[in-house]
């Protein structure tokens, strides 16, 4: 097969389909990503041949720019503040998509891929899909926060598929490659395909003090990269944790790149370790891990069954805070209210932590979810799934795809 792969240029989308990429090439099939050209040095280093197309989008300040119009508005119907929220939320990616699509649609038809798969933001894919008529394999990576698409997705897409002559839009595409453990996941008619998580946090080696066991419960404070990469900067409250877990019986790890390591000034006595190093290999270390619960943080958690506190500012990290904590494999604060500071909302985070620490509870909820999310396909077991589409036969291990049709 010849497989498309589509995302915007944030490593968050980016990561969670590399596994697949793997595992496809593996099996012999040959893959393409394409993004915007300033993602391409992020596609290459994962070992994966890139392809740029369009032109770039700072898409970093229209986020910024299209939240802070969003908190602003004064709005008396709670309905229509919603729906101007959502569309502020998506300009972003539309954008993205309109700056690809007319390039990636002229490689697409001279290179005549058998499916393309894309993160669910990356609506230039289903647009090449629909095009060329093959199929459009939508890979998420947590919590489905764009499973409702379809009933807005004329109102943001439409224009855009007009523009090319395709009708039918299908954001969500004809299969979900689900990494969500089914008891942790949104319930709705989609078809989808259970797909392992295998936790990709970009090159990596196992630094010297992580090879021994910690002397004492260790936690990790981690603000992840899209969260930084497209989220206001008011909203890297790491250091504000750190500080809020100053007294915590515990050994503080903070897992930071080098970007945001000049963010920490003044921390305390129980920080043991400031900078990169990759999730996969820290979390089964650890006891918690606080973070503001990003889709790649919180599935790498649910892997190594670490309890979660999250610390969430946006839509979709909520989502995956409330589902967290529903299960009672963690508990949120909201970000909004964290202030940080020696007030309450600090306390309560310090409170929290201690509880996920000292409540045997939340280990055995983690553990449950790890158990059942090692039990999922792995991204080799998925392959023929994806190659009997290719062939027109949704049979392989897909029932969920067999459901669906």
């Amino acid at each position: 097969m010849r497989v498309l792969f589509v995302t915007w240029s944030v490593s968050g989308h980016f990561k969670p389909l590399v596994p697949l990429a793997w595992a496809l090439r593996s099996a012999g099939h040959e893959v393409l990503v394409a993004s915007h050209p300033s993602f391409m040095g992020t596609v290459t280093e994962a070992g994966l041949p890139g392809l740029p197309v369009g032109a770039d989008v700072d898409l970093q300040a229209q986020i910024r720019k299209n939240m802070t119009a969003g908190s602003r508005q004064e709005e008396t119907d709670a309905e229509r503040a919603a729906r101007q929220q959502r569309s502020l939320a998506l300009r972003p990616m539309v954008h993205s998509a309109e700056a690809m699509a007319g390039d990636l649609l002229d490689h697409a038809r001279a290179w005549r891929p058998d499916l393309v798969v894309y993160e669910p933001l990356a609506f230039a894919a289903p647009l090449v899909a629909r095009a060329l008529g093959i199929p459009a394999i939508r890979h998420i990576w947590a919590v489905d926060f764009t499973a409702g698409m379809p009933t807005i997705e004329r109102d943001h897409l439409g224009e855009l598929f007009d523009r090319y002559g395709v009708t039918a839009i299908g954001a969500v595409g004809d299969l979900t490659l689900d990494p969500c453990p089914p008891s942790l996941q949104i319930v709705d008619g989609l078809p989808r395909q259970p797909i392992r998580c295998i936790a990709y946090n970009g090159p990596t080696v196992l630094p010297a003090w992580l090879r021994d066991r910690p002397k004492r419960r260790r936690v990790c404070v981690t603000w992840g990269n899209s969260a930084v990469e497209v989220g206001p900067a008011d909203t890297f409250m790491a250091p504000q944790v750190v500080a809020a877990l100053g007294g915590l019986d515990a050994e503080v790890v903070v897992a930071a790149n080098a970007a945001q390591l000049g963010r920490f000034t003044d921390v305390p006595d129980n920080v043991a370790h400031i900078g990169p190093v990759p999730l996969s290999l820290l979390l089964p270390t650890c006891a918690a891990v606080v973070h503001p619960a990003g889709g790649g943080t919180v599935m790498t958690a649910v892997t190594a069954g670490v309890p979660q506190l999250t610390v969430p500012f946006m839509p979709d990290t909520s989502l995956n805070a409330r589902h967290v904590s529903a299960l009672g494999a963690g508990l949120h604060v909201w970000g909004e209210e964290f202030t940080g500071d020696a007030g309450t909302t600090a306390r309560d985070l310090a409170d929290a932590a201690v509880r996920l620490l000292d409540d045997p509870a939340f280990g055995e909820a983690a553990a449950k979810l790890r158990d059942e999310a090692l039990r999922m396909p792995t991204p080799a077991e998925v392959v023929p799934v994806l190659e009997g589409l290719a062939h027109g036969r949704p049979d392989g291990e897909s029932a969920a795809w067999a459901a669906g049709r």
